[in-house]
């Protein structure tokens, strides 16, 4: 399914990128217009990075707030079990707790430092989209008179 998804999502960015190509007029305007189309692809799939890092970033930060133990497998006090078999399992069980809480904390650091990288990498293409349609405007406006 998320395949699917995005094969028609890219697919959907090379008919418009196409689009763009042969629509453009002027000596100039293909690559323009490919440059544009490329700006706000990079624009898009870094937002959609943010987005998804944010999202995850959150639900990880719970897990490390509010924990779930789960006792799959826990070995119950059992009167056939030694003493020494009782410490070994209950020393496996916190370890498995720290584990998680280990597992947790990292999985938050990931999930931010996509949200780290990606946010760059929009803020700078976005920025120049913008910086180029105002020149762009300015060069419109200029040419009418």
């Amino acid at each position: 399914m998320t395949l699917i998804l995005l094969l028609g999502i890219a697919g959907a960015f090379i008919i418009l990128i196409l689009l763009l190509i042969f629509s453009a007029k002027g000596e100039h305007a293909p690559m323009s217009k490919l440059r544009n189309a490329y700006l706000y692809l990079v624009s898009f799939v870094s937002l959609m990075m943010i987005l998804i890092g944010t999202i995850f970033t959150v639900q990880n930060m719970l897990d490390v707030l509010f924990p779930t133990c789960y006792n799959y497998g826990m070995v119950e006090a059992d009167s056939d079990m030694t003493p020494q078999e009782k410490e070994k399992a209950e020393a496996y069980r916190l370890m498995e707790i720290q584990n998680q809480q280990i597992n947790d904390k990292k999985n938050v650091a990931k999930s931010a430092s996509v949200v780290v990288i990606a946010l760059p990498a929009f803020l700078y293409h976005w920025k120049k989209i913008q910086r180029e349609r105002i020149e762009a405007m300015r060069t419109d406006l200029s040419s009418d008179c």
